[in-house]
């Protein structure tokens, strides 16, 4: 199998005059997990599609294992490239299974499932901690259950390069980290994962290499330890932050200190007491 590569070159696109993301170079790895962060409207989502193909840049090029994405259809890029969006809307009751299958149809090629594509789907469902509701219809499941069966269908679909939108918003503590763990566990096996991520310990925690967007800019790339610091997290988020070394890894630990004039009344917390 050919190492997965994901690159951008000099990225920038433009909508109703107005520059969502520009001049924009990285490169996904193979064995690598790649967290991109930064605040609300920072462009992080206009990337990802740029890199899955959804959107065609107004300048730059994609280029997926050394090809323009530009020169290859949707079911070339199906086999090399999965993709998890923050939403995925159900016109019809599919079940959790069947949901999780149409990430089999790229190796399909116009024949009905196999009893090894659906032994594929059940497994993904259970990575995910998910077989347990397979028959359930997927408008009957919560937001994290949901997203667990969409995080199964990327999986079935059996890509050596993951793009992830949020993969963990809708989750709880516990499936926040088994998601990444998965995330983890693909690079390892020389797959690569590019994930959008809110939580900057999370990403700090399982990332090799974080990149932050800032007014559609990639102001930094490196790893978390390069990248996490207090002088431009402070500066990109708008809030006083600081970076100390996490007590039990040996990633780097970001905690946003409070206004003192605004800090929480305690009180409510420990009830009306007096």
């Amino acid at each position: 199998m050919v190492a997965p590569t994901l690159e951008a070159r000099d990225l920038a696109y433009r909508v109703a005059g107005t520059t969502l993301v520009s001049d924009i170079s990285l490169r996904l790895h193979p064995g690598e997990v790649l967290a991109v962060i930064g605040p609300n409207g920072a462009g992080k989502t206009t990337l990802l599609h740029l890199l899955s193909g959804d959107l065609t840049p107004s300048r730059g090029v994609v280029l997926l294992d050394g090809m323009p994405l530009a020169q290859l259809d949707a079911a070339a890029q199906a086999l090399r490239r999965a993709v998890l969006r923050q939403q995925m809307s159900m016109a019809f009751p599919f079940t959790a299974l069947e949901v999780v299958l149409m990430g089999r149809y790229p190796h399909l090629r116009g024949q009905a499932e196999s009893a090894q594509d659906i032994a594929i789907a059940r497994q993904s469902l259970e990575r995910t901690e998910a077989l347990s509701f397979a028959a359930r219809t997927f408008p009957t499941l919560s937001g994290g259950e949901q997203t667990r069966v969409t995080l199964a269908r990327v999986l079935a679909q059996t890509t050596p390069i993951l793009l992830l939108d949020e993969p963990t918003a809708a989750l709880d503590l516990r499936h926040q980290h088994a998601t990444l763990q998965l995330a983890r566990e693909l690079a390892a096996a020389g797959g690569a994962v590019l994930a959008i991520l809110h939580d900057l310990n999370l990403a700090a925690s399982y990332a090799d290499r974080i990149g932050i967007l800032h007014h559609g800019r990639l102001v930094a790339l490196g790893t978390p330890w390069e990248v996490l610091r207090a002088d431009v997290l402070s500066q990109v988020y708008g809030v006083p932050v600081t970076v100390q070394p996490h007590p039990h890894l040996t990633a780097p630990l970001v905690l946003v200190m409070p206004d003192n004039h605004h800090s929480p009344d305690i009180r409510l917390y420990e009830g009306t007491r007096s």
